[in-house]
């Protein structure tokens, strides 16, 4: 009998590695990066925690790691392969099929009735045509900025310090500092206070209107 397991591996290798490599991403694993000049495309393939033998669901993530978040917001030096769940703006692949907040989680199944060039395929056109355009968005640093601010408008979340470290080291102190000021005076524990206070100093940034 066939493992879907192994199946499974066959995919990964044959179908979503050998189509990433064309767009010059490098695999680790189940993840993958394509690094550019202070950032990187990064996608995970993640397998369901359901799986068996017979019966094997995986999905597909995306995200944006960021170099220049290491030593300020991350306190880590920059890794040398970033991955998915280490990156901003982390999407998956049903997310970014999607045209509404409502959509329904896709898991790409393989059981012993799977029609397995059907799957291969949509497998294809969800990379060729969603995932890669997607990321294609993204060639500069100050794309990811306006990526994650565009994200902030729409409602998602991310922590509100990470535009505050890209705005400064972009070189917009002054927007950095008022993101700072923005955050902080929006802390609502002591914590958060003492948090965004802390990376204010780090950035060397003051912040005037503190809470008392």
């Amino acid at each position: 009998m066939v493992k879907m397991q192994d199946v499974f591996k066959q995919i990964l290798k044959d179908t979503i590695a050998s189509l990433l490599k064309k767009h010059r991403f490098k695999k680790k694993g189940n993840n993958f990066v394509r690094t550019f000049s202070g950032f990187s495309w990064t996608i995970n393939v993640q397998s369901s925690s359901w799986n068996t033998s017979e019966d094997v669901a995986f999905t597909i993530n995306t995200g944006i790691s960021v170099e220049s978040l290491y030593g300020t917001y991350y306190q880590d030096e920059p890794p040398k392969f970033p991955l998915e769940v280490d990156s901003v703006m982390r999407l998956r692949i049903s997310e970014l099929k999607s045209t509404s907040d409502q959509h329904e989680d896709i898991w790409y199944k393989l059981t012993s009735v799977t029609i397995l060039d059907d799957l291969t395929e949509q497998i294809k056109q969800d990379i060729e045509k969603i995932i890669i355009p997607y990321f294609q968005q993204f060639h500069s640093l100050q794309d990811v900025i306006q990526g994650l601010e565009k994200r902030e408008v729409q409602g998602y979340y991310e922590n509100p310090h990470i535009l505050a470290v890209l705005y400064y080291k972009c070189g917009d102190k002054e927007a950095a500092k008022e993101r700072l000021k923005s955050v902080f005076a929006e802390c609502e524990t002591i914590e958060e206070s003492e948090e965004t206070n802390n990376l204010a100093k780090q950035l060397d940034l003051e912040i005037t209107d503190f809470k008392s």
